[in-house]
């Protein structure tokens, strides 16, 4: 009875050719890993915290074109005869004679057994190809470039599907600054979706979308929503925290009441509303975040958010329908610890994870913290970049040293709190704005050689940055 025929691998649904001898069989039976490439091109992208990324993809030259090369010199040409008398090369899929052939990536083809290691179709030889190389061996193997992007190119956040290579060979995207897997079609920065307003992630088009905040078009990814932040009660906490770490292990002294400064968590348009009459510049991410209150009149009444998240429909609702998602507060005379300043309120912008609302209510209680000084001088502002700089500091030392270790566990779908909290130290250090980012880093410079009380008073007294 003859041997039973040993029944060929099935890879992607498609039946695998045989190879020249058994080592490079069990090789071919899974596709090999692509191989290490140029690294891409990074430039600004087209969207705030974005960058484009221009990569190529190891394309090797068609057997064509290999052809014209021997040709050129005085080589037998593409797909020739060999001479009388020598050895006939073999095909490297079949094993049988080649005496015409396809030269490339060091083997020898026959035309109809030059085929995608992905689909297993037959590749046009006069078009360039794609190929993967295997980390054990380096042998290659030839890829159409649509298969070789299925398989290990880039996936787009929003459609979900692979971003495509262009006609010269190399896939250009827009990805997030911070979050590998961030990365999406260039086509869709022309008509932006939502991102995510603590992470700046992307929100995908289809399937499960982020919460809707109900609030300025607003969303937050199910990652951020693990310990989002949408009423003034959740703030508060956080709050007694940040006055915790300013006093006990910063060691600053604390002016007058500034421990039951009202914190107010508002809506997007309550917050931009009150940064049109203040001094205020906004800062250098997709929105501003945080507002210190200390030159606006008393007696002002602030929609503040009180919401619940409903799982069935992933969005932000009304904690009690009679109040519609709000309650009112009214800002009450300032502090009069020094009375050429004064310290009515912070607000900080709803929908915020809690490591993220944290880390702007130590910024603006830094500018509380100098306002409320006994040497400040109302008269004579101090720099923007330098105030700024000082309170984007304090936001980093808190993320760094004023919370609890945060959970590594994480899911395909986001990251873990631990990746959400380096992010946000990420967004202060590698900030390019010249009021937020350089001050910060003008600051950290200061702070490493005479440390914060210092720092803070010699800012407050003198309205710049200490000579170090």
């Amino acid at each position: 009875q003859p041997p039973k025929e040993k029944k060929k691998k099935k890879l992607f649904g498609m039946l695998r050719g045989r190879s020249n001898d058994k080592d490079r069989e069990n090789d071919a039976r899974t596709v090999p890993v692509p191989m290490s490439i140029p690294q891409p091109t990074r430039t600004p992208g087209p969207l705030p915290n974005s960058v484009s990324i221009d990569r190529p993809l190891p394309i090797a030259a068609s057997p064509q074109q290999v052809a014209d090369a021997n040709a050129r010199t005085k080589k037998k040409a593409f797909m020739s005869r060999p001479p009388s008398g020598s050895s006939v090369p073999c095909c490297v899929v079949c094993n049988k004679p080649a005496p015409r052939h396809l030269a490339t990536l060091g083997k020898r083809y026959h035309p109809e057994c030059f085929k995608c290691v992905g689909c297993h179709e037959i590749i046009d030889p006069s078009v360039p190809f794609a190929f993967s190389t295997d980390p054990e061996t380096g042998e290659k193997h030839p890829l159409h470039r649509k298969c070789y992007a299925t398989l290990y190119g880039v996936k787009c956040a929003v459609c979900q599907e692979s971003i495509p290579t262009g006609p010269d060979g190399r896939v250009s995207y827009v990805k997030h600054p911070f979050f590998e897997k961030e990365q999406m079609c260039p086509s869709h920065a022309l008509n932006p979706g939502r991102r995510c307003t603590g992470c700046h992630r992307f929100e995908p088009s289809s399937g499960l979308g982020f919460a809707d905040l109900g609030d300025a078009d607003r969303c937050v990814c199910l990652s951020c929503c693990r310990s989002v932040v949408v009423d003034s009660e959740d703030a508060r906490a956080l709050w007694k925290r940040v006055i915790h770490f300013m006093e006990k292990k910063l060691n600053l002294p604390l002016w007058g009441d500034m421990r039951e400064t009202p914190v107010l968590v508002v809506g997007h348009d309550a917050l931009n509303d009150q940064l049109q009459d203040s001094a205020h510049s906004g800062s250098s991410q997709i929105m501003t975040r945080g507002l210190c209150l200390s030159e606006h009149q008393s007696g002002r009444r602030f929609a503040m958010h009180r919401m619940r998240f409903n799982k069935d429909n992933r969005s932000f609702q009304p904690a009690d329908p009679e109040s519609k998602g709000f309650t009112f507060f009214q800002v009450p005379d300032g502090s009069k610890v020094n009375p050429d300043a004064s310290v009515t309120a912070i607000l900080c912008l709803s929908g915020l994870p809690s490591d993220l609302t944290a880390s702007v209510l130590v910024h603006e209680a830094t500018h509380a913290w100098i306002k409320l000084h006994p040497n400040y001088d109302i008269a004579y502002p101090i720099p923007m970049q330098v105030e700024e700089g000082v309170c984007q500091l304090m936001s980093f030392l808190f993320l760094t040293e004023g919370l609890d270790p945060a959970s590594t566990d994480s899911d395909e779908n986001g990251p873990s709190d631990e990746k959400l909290r380096q992010y946000f130290k990420f967004c202060i250090e590698t900030d390019e704005n010249e009021i937020y980012g350089d001050g910060y880093r003008l600051a950290a410079e200061a702070y490493a050689n005479i440390g914060i009380e210092a720092l803070l008073s010699h800012v407050v007294m003198y309205k710049k940055f200490p000579k170090v």
